[in-house]
């Protein structure tokens, strides 16, 4: 390539990059923080970066709805150095391995001397998104200044929790100031309610002393804080915990970890083990486990929702023929049509009744669904041919 088509290339491309922030009332430059933070020492004001991706809906959303508005131009343009940076390219990569982005956007505001005094992520409105950039003004509010209270005194619960739920918001690992102020905190001062917002905050390790603590304490934290918010947490941390391993279909760390969850011994998060010993047998296609799990659980966890009984039932019907088996899943037809007496569960007990050698039964089922299917004018093609088929 010749040096004026290198040239007028890059040119190009510098213009485009021009005109796409341009459209923006929030004045972006692309230059890079480094840039940005010495300008900012400069001219003695603070440097807001905007860290995005180009896939994120949320990035879309701050572009096409925030920016552009005159109002929250005005504030940013008047308050900060505002930068932009493609966290997935060119400097933004290496700039991630420092400021470590968990979720996209992102907003990191520095004061001129380059330090980091405040962040926020997530989409955000207009009114909110000024009200953030007013905030990262505020001393009491920034990271310096609350990390200096903390560290004045470790066990001041109060301090703690002003400092994790700041780094919290702004997606930095609280792990370590979570650590320390535990440290200070016996068993006996565990019980209090500021500590049950630190503790839901940013403690994730259920082998920690302060989780098993909840775990063992769990009615009385439901008094200080709800039944309702003890029960989000635990199964958040069930979910975080579980969830990976059954997408990777990693069944030896499933067992391992699925222990650990059972500890906890609530209705909740027994069900969602439940739940996710079903999906991963399934997706194994371990149909011996699946089915002593259906056969040992079913009656406690899904007795109450037709769909997933159905699910269960219909997968016992295609992998088991087993008539001991085939009894006890009677049970589940019956209940499935107390609860929802449809066409898709009428056809599922005439098959169920049809592998049991029960025709009589079978034929009244599936006339059951053919005559649904006639009265609201389906197509019971299904139905129909299950009914010829068993009347032979």
């Amino acid at each position: 390539m010749s040096k004026i088509l290198r040239y007028t290339t890059l040119l190009i491309f510098f213009i485009c990059a021009q005109i796409s922030f341009a459209q923006y009332a929030v004045s972006f430059s692309e230059n890079g923080l480094k840039a940005a933070l010495e300008k900012g020492k400069l001219e003695n004001k603070p440097v807001m970066l905007w860290c995005y991706a180009t896939w994120c809906p949320h990035c879309k959303y701050m572009r096409e709805q925030v920016f552009p508005n005159t109002t929250v131009g005005n504030f940013f343009n008047k308050t900060f150095i505002c930068v932009a940076q493609d966290m997935e390219k060119g400097e933004g990569i290496d700039l991630n391995k420092e400021v470590k982005i968990s979720s996209f956007p992102t907003f990191i505001f520095y004061n001129y001397t380059g330090e980091i005094i405040y962040r926020v992520e997530g989409e955000l409105k207009q009114a909110a998104f000024i009200q953030e950039g007013k905030n990262a003004l505020t001393q009491k509010l920034q990271f310096p200044y609350l990390k200096q209270q903390f560290e004045k005194d470790e066990s001041n619960s109060n301090a703690c929790y002003n400092y994790v739920r700041a780094l919290k918001k702004g997606g930095v690992d609280i792990s370590e100031v979570v650590n320390r102020y535990f440290a200070t905190q016996k068993d006996n001062q565990l019980l209090s309610e500021i500590n049950w917002r630190i503790f839901a905050n940013g403690v994730s390790d259920f082998n920690s002393r302060e989780f098993r603590f909840v775990i063992s304490h769990q009615k009385e934290f439901a008094n200080i804080a709800s039944p309702e918010r003890v029960k989000r947490k635990l199964d958040y941390e069930v979910k975080a915990l579980l969830n990976p391993f059954v997408e990777a279909s990693d069944t030896v760390n499933y067992r391992i970890k699925r222990d650990l969850a059972l500890r906890i011994h609530s209705y909740s998060t027994d069900s969602l083990v439940f739940n996710y010993d079903l999906t991963l047998y399934e997706l194994t296609q371990n149909w011996k486990m699946y089915i002593k799990t259906s056969l040992g659980s079913a009656e406690i966890f899904a007795w109450n929702k037709p769909t997933q009984l159905s699910d269960i039932l219909k997968n016992v019907l295609n992998n088991y023929s087993d008539s001991k088996t085939l009894i006890q899943a009677e049970r589940w037809a019956k209940r499935i049509l107390e609860l929802d007496k449809s066409y898709n569960n009428f056809l599922l007990s005439s098959k169920l009744y049809q592998k049991l050698n029960n025709i009589p039964i079978a034929i009244k089922m599936a006339q059951n669904a053919n005559n649904l299917a006639m009265k609201f004018g389906w197509e019971g093609v299904e139905a129909e041919k299950l009914l010829q088929e068993l009347k032979k």
